[in-house]
């Protein structure tokens, strides 16, 4: 079968000359097939006769494969015209969405530098992390070896005395293993290096395993022993003349290196080397391929992230409502890739849209904008009232909106729009709701005209319905959903908004409003599926900001979501989903820019889910305080216990969690209550004394607390078990521990320094 490359990639016509079967995109397009996806990081200077090498390489295989390239955007190229980076590479930011069969981390000649001295490492480092989770092999070559070998497994590297050159002679320790099927009991590779890794420490780690060495040159191959990672000492992939050109090179710039061993006819450098590694190389590379990366990597190359936890078995969707956040929407190249995902599924029938978010990090919401213009220009609305200033603002997000519909050419007429919403604001006195939904409104008229026939845009205040209080209407904005929606092919509804019943003026929910929006759509429509569509591949197990690259969880019940939201976690919070929890409607979690990701379905029961993960999520909060009361029958004396509790009621300290133990009381409070009510901790004791003399009080403050979650923790200690000890393995002490009363979240609390190595040990007890 043939390699697919890139179309004009220089390699294509060399190996077309040597008989080599290379298909380029626009070849390939036509055939219907899955080939490999491969990734190669190119880290060395010679970059086209690399690509070239490694083409040939994985080319030679029955299998088709498809390349990409990859390079650090920390470190420019020096040697590789930009045209051609510009034209073939892609950077991490590009890629690190994307699942890949397998991966290529080439040399570099930085050798002789400490690794945290490579300009590029932290990126590296970042990539080599993402792989483990989006990369279902890796094959990582020389200095790309040592490197590998230090971050996943610590082990060092140092230089030689002198650098090793040439053609050695190898021989595998393990016959039977199938990296090595097919070769003979002596090969030959050549290597080019400066450095070696630390034998003792590779022989010492449980880990990995050595499958090939030469007396000579040291160990050639290592391997993980779940196969995931594949390190070469050599470079197998050398043409006939490398090693010729780095010995030429290094003459000329006056290094005085030694021949290349056992390359050259009688080490004669005037004589044409021979080649005699070819054979062992080719297969090397098609062995990785078919056993390493082919028969072990799922057929649907998003699931790797999750390949122990198989597919989820939703049921087909006759009417799916699809909710786009502003993240989705904060341009057109979003607008495109949402209208890819819409058209994708004719099922999908109902689109409600959030206002533009952030384009980068330096950017602004458009609803951000609006809140301040609102601040700006309303009376009452602000301290800051400018109305010049609000005049700009409007302008600014006018811009965005100019901009989108110039790039999609929707027809909307933007200018129009804008001059009726000026004339709202400042010559008819509208409001903060009507100022702060007109991010949401204009992207409902955009998406509409955008998507084109039969979609029909449909205005909330038409269907959305509060009272004089703020307080939805259920009812009757069940009622007319469906009285107006019911009909119609296809609509795009503006999330946020509605209008209140007695006058028809505009009101808004909370921030976060378009899920409530979405939520109610789908359960007035009885819809099977609704979609929330965001910027990330479903919930985390846990933070990402202290769990490096955590992964997605396929499936969880309302209950859980509920329960994570509730100890910290950043999900959709399941109070602007009610309506469709109460039909139980499933949920998914997916990713715009990313939509072949699984997601995370949220579901009222997981019992008909293949599921293999035994929690749910783990989130949490720093700032408790624990507040221990011990008395002998404290909790006999339920007049004491209630005068206890009453007392913190009335300083509006809000109690999250309460054990009782026959002569004891355990309180866990917010310590920011405190700081809001003025009441110190040495009122506090007083007043308690004050109602129970002899009572014993011990405070513990700067505590954190930790939520694990699971359905599994009703019926099985092991969740509890595997928990506490994670703890007691890194001697992390527990200061509360409280089951909740739903059986699916154990609560922990622990001192807020040992938080995040307490939150890593647990994540990393069950992943």
């Amino acid at each position: 079968m043939p390699i697919r490359v890139p179309n004009n990639l220089p390699a294509v016509e060399t190996l077309t000359n040597e008989n080599v079967f290379v298909m380029t995109d626009s070849r390939a397009i036509t055939q219907d097939i899955r080939p490999l996806q491969i990734l190669i990081l190119n880290l060395m200077p010679t970059k086209i006769d690399t690509e070239t090498q490694l083409t040939r390489l994985l080319g030679n295989s029955p299998l088709q494969v498809e390349l990409e390239l990859l390079q650090t955007a920390s470190h420019k190229s020096q040697n590789t015209p930009e045209e051609h980076m510009l034209a073939f590479y892609k950077s991490f930011e590009q890629v690190k969405q994307n699942y890949y069969d397998g991966m290529i981390v080439t040399g570099a000649p930085v050798e002789l530098m400490e690794f945290e001295e490579v300009e590029y490492w932290d990126e590296l480092c970042e990539i080599m992390e993402w792989s483990k989770s989006h990369v279902h092999s890796t094959f990582y070559i020389c200095w790309g070896a040592q490197a590998g070998l230090y971050y996943h497994y610590g082990i060092k590297k140092h230089v030689l005395a002198e650098k090793l050159s040439g053609v050695y002679k190898h021989h595998l320790r393990y016959k039977t293993g199938m990296l090595f099927r097919g070769f003979d009991d002596i090969f030959y590779v050549p290597h080019s290096r400066n450095t070696d890794v630390d034998v003792e420490a590779v022989e010492a780690c449980k880990d990995i395993k050595v499958v090939a060495e030469s007396d000579e040159a040291g160990i050639f191959a290592i391997k993980s022993n779940d196969d995931k990672q594949i390190f070469i000492m050599g470079h197998s992939e050398y043409d006939a003349d490398t090693l010729k050109k780095e010995y030429e090179r290094d003459v000329k710039q006056g290094k005085n290196p030694n021949v290349p061993c056992n390359y050259y006819p009688d080490d004669d450098p005037g004589k044409e080397p021979q080649v005699v590694w070819r054979s062992c190389a080719n297969l090397l590379f098609s062995n990785w391929l078919n056993y390493f990366v082919y028969q072990s990597t799922p057929y649907d190359i998003n699931s790797i992230q999750q390949e122990a936890s198989k597919a989820i078995n939703l049921e087909k969707s006759d009417l799916t409502v699809s909710k786009f956040g502003g993240t989705s929407l904060a341009g057109a190249d979003r607008f495109r890739a949402a209208k890819e995902i819409i058209e994708a599924d004719k099922n999908r029938k109902f689109v409600v849209v959030s206002a533009p978010g952030k384009r980068d990090a330096r950017d602004n919401k458009v609803t951000d904008l609006l809140v301040e213009l609102a601040d700006s220009a309303c009376v009452g609305g602000g301290i800051n009232l400018d109305i010049d200033h609000a005049r700009n603002l409007l302008s600014e997000i006018k811009e965005r909106f100019v901009e989108i519909e110039a790039e999609l050419r929707t027809g909307v007429d933007v200018d129009a729009e804008f001059t009726k919403i000026e004339h709202d604001i400042f010559e008819n006195g509208q409001g903060r709701a009507y100022i702060t939904s007109r991010g949401e409104y204009m992207n409902g008229i955009l998406m509409a005209a955008y998507l084109g026939e039969p979609w029909q845009f449909v205005d909330a205040k038409d269907i959305v319905f509060f009272d004089n209080d703020g307080k939805l209407l259920l009812k009757e904005t069940i009622k007319a959903i469906s009285d107006r929606c019911a009909k119609l092919p296809r609509a795009v509804i503006p999330g946020f908004y509605g209008s209140l019943a007695e006058d028809g003026s505009i009101e808004t929910f909370s921030r976060g409003g378009s899920d409530i929006s979405a939520s109610l759509v789908a359960a007035a429509l009885h819809a099977d599926l609704y979609e929330n569509w965001t910027d990330v591949s479903g919930i985390l197990m846990a933070d990402p900001g202290i769990v490096r690259n955590p992964v997605t969880v396929p499936v969880m019940t309302y209950k859980e979501l509920r329960e994570l939201s509730y100890l910290g976690a950043t999900v959709m919070h399941p109070d602007v989903v009610e309506p469709v929890v109460k039909l139980g409607i499933p949920i998914i979690i997916k990713n715009t820019m990313n939509p072949d990701a699984t997601g995370t379905l949220v579901v009222k029961d997981k019992k008909y889910y293949k599921e293999s993960m035994e929690i749910a999520g783990i989130s949490g909060k720093r700032g408790f305080v624990v507040i221990k009361l011990e008395k002998t029958g404290l909790n006999d004396d339920t007049k004491l216990r209630q005068s206890i509790l009453d007392f913190f009621t009335e300083n509006s300290v809000n109690i999250t969690n309460i054990i009782a133990g026959i002569d004891s009381l355990i309180l866990l409070v917010p310590k920011d209550n405190f700081e809001k009510t003025n009441l110190s901790f040495f009122e506090m004791e007083a007043n308690i004394r004050k109602m129970a003399g002899g009572i014993k009080i011990d405070i513990t403050k700067d505590i954190a607390v930790i939520g694990v979650v699971g359905r599994e923790l009703g019926s099985s200690p092991t969740v509890v078990i595997k928990t506490l000890s994670a703890l007691a393995g890194r001697r992390i002490d527990v200061k509360l521990i409280d089951h909740g009363q739903g059986q699916i979240s154990i609560l922990i609390a622990v001192a807020a320094t040992d938080y995040a190595e307490a939150i890593r040990s647990i994540y990393g007890r069950f992943v």
